[in-house]
């Protein structure tokens, strides 16, 4: 598999190219009906604090780690140097550092693995675990985005430094030490000392702490219960955790949401097997899709796990920022799949609609814009994930970490 690899000159470059890769996601990935948010909203309440670019649950730590680094540096040197850049050239460092380690253990989860040093990545472990530092309290960045909170920092880092040389004078190391980062995660004394990517018993135990506070998740469930761990790890998909986590004993507030979420992901999967069936219609005058179309029909009932109990306004009471074009087109796609008879000319209305309202310019149907549109080939998201397997690469670091 071919991988990309760049340079970087400035965080205004990063952010393009960013925006180019999103662009390169592999099939399945690309949201052509606008339901991004509603998965991201679920995925959010099941398992919070997790993104689909994490890897290992160390980074939550080496970020904090090297913010208190800065900190214990002596005043007068510490004057001198920007919060910002220092994070980004140790977390730099500590990318190589792990490289080499883990060179040859390609499935290690290490960020950079394939990188040498002095090559650059679009996004550092500080921004892809921002969030997650915050929903897991390794720290308290009060709200603001990384780099909104580490530029306040350094303001805040002069103006701090300033007074206390001022009024003590000296370059003891423990003068003005003052954390203003909001450091929550223990100080360790020589993390760096064979660094590796596992975590220790004080991290992990840590980070359990942490997702037993976050107590409607599945994650809470997840860390407290070894039965529901085990479901949890030798499960393939979302969907296949789901169906047999219903059946064992764990929170009523926990089950509602994830069979919500189960399926709500068998819902859009019939929405999407439609929408490209409209594709293959309109540009190879062929429908290679009917048979899926027909099987997913003819079992929607039987997969879902409570067909008569799904309620599409349930979704909205965690997808608050859904826009209205989106939540009706939800509503309308429920309404003709419960519907005693199907409606062929409704479906069409209704995948043709959302996606011209979704896509916009770039609505394949809307516009018959077939560039990228293979014969008999899927476009479009898959059977809903919600960051299933980024969360179980999460917690198995952490029931290692405790064994």
């Amino acid at each position: 598999m071919a991988e990309l690899g760049w340079i970087d000159f400035s965080p205004k470059d990063r952010s393009r190219v960013g925006s180019i890769l999103d662009l390169l996601r592999p099939e399945g990935q690309v949201d052509e009906l606008g339901i991004g948010t509603i998965r991201d909203a679920l995925a959010d309440q099941l398992f919070p604090g997790i993104s689909t670019i994490q890897t290992r649950s160390k980074y939550f730590f080496i970020i904090p780690y090297i913010l208190n680094d800065f900190l214990k540096i002596p005043l007068k040197e510490r004057k001198k140097k920007s919060p910002t850049k220092y994070l980004e050239q140790r977390e730099y460092e500590i990318m190589w550092d792990l490289a080499d380690k883990y060179r040859d253990q390609k499935a290690s989860g290490v960020i950079g693995i394939t990188l040498r040093r002095g090559e650059h990545i679009v996004r550092r472990p500080s921004e892809v675990y921002w969030n997650g530092l915050n929903v897991f309290k390794c720290i308290n960045a009060k709200g603001l985005s990384a780099n909104a909170f580490l530029k306040s920092a350094n303001n805040m880092n002069l103006e701090s430094l300033e007074m206390t040389i001022e009024e003590e004078g000296g370059d003891d190391v423990d003068a003005g030490f003052e954390n203003y980062f909001n450091i929550k995660v223990p100080a360790l004394s020589n993390w760096e000392s064979n660094l590796d990517i596992e975590l220790n018993k004080e991290e992990a135990s840590f980070l359990k702490d942490a997702m037993l506070d976050l107590k409607h998740s599945v994650l809470a469930v997840v860390v407290n219960n070894l039965t529901v761990y085990e479901i949890f790890h030798t499960s393939n998909t979302f969907n296949d955790f789901a169906q047999t986590i219903v059946n064992e004993t764990i929170p009523v507030e926990v089950k509602k949401d994830l069979v919500l979420a189960h399926d709500f992901a068998i819902l859009m999967d019939g929405a999407h097997i439609a929408y490209n069936q409209e594709l293959q219609q309109q540009f190879f005058k062929n429908d290679p899709f009917i048979k899926k179309w027909q099987d997913w029909y003819n079992t929607v009932r039987l997969k879902m796990i409570d067909f008569d109990g799904f309620n599409p306004d349930d979704l909205f009471v965690y997808a608050t920022t859904t826009k209205y074009p989106t939540a009706q087109f939800v509503k309308e796609w429920w309404e003709l799949i419960r519907a005693d008879n199907l409606n062929e000319e409704k479906k069409k209305r209704i995948v043709r609609t959302q996606e011209g309202f979704s896509k916009n310019r770039k609505a394949r149907l809307k516009w018959n814009n077939g560039f990228d549109v293979k014969e008999g080939k899927r476009i479009g998201l898959g059977l809903l994930q919600y960051r299933f397997q980024n969360a179980k690469a999460i917690v198995r670091d952490i029931i290692k970490g405790l064994e």
